[in-house]
C-alpha cells in the first residue's frame, strides 16, 4: 500500500466523507418523503380538504 502524504490524505478522506454525506442524505430523504405522503393522507383522511 502506498504511504499518502497529509495533502493526499486529506483529499482523498474529504472525498469518501463526501461521498458518505451524500449516501446518507438520499437515505433521509428517501425517509421524509415517504412520512410527508403518510401524513399527507391521514391529514387529508381526518380534516378533508385538498392539501399539496
Amino acid at each position: 500500500m502506498k504511504n499518502f502524504t497529509p495533502g493526499e490524505m486529506l483529499f482523498y478522506g474529504g472525498i469518501a466523507g463526501m461521498a458518505i454525506v451524500v449516501a446518507i442524505a438520499v437515505v433521509v430523504i428517501a425517509v421524509l418523503a415517504g412520512s410527508q405522503r403518510r401524513l399527507r393522507k391521514k391529514l387529508n383522511e381526518e380534516y378533508g380538504g385538498n392539501l399539496k
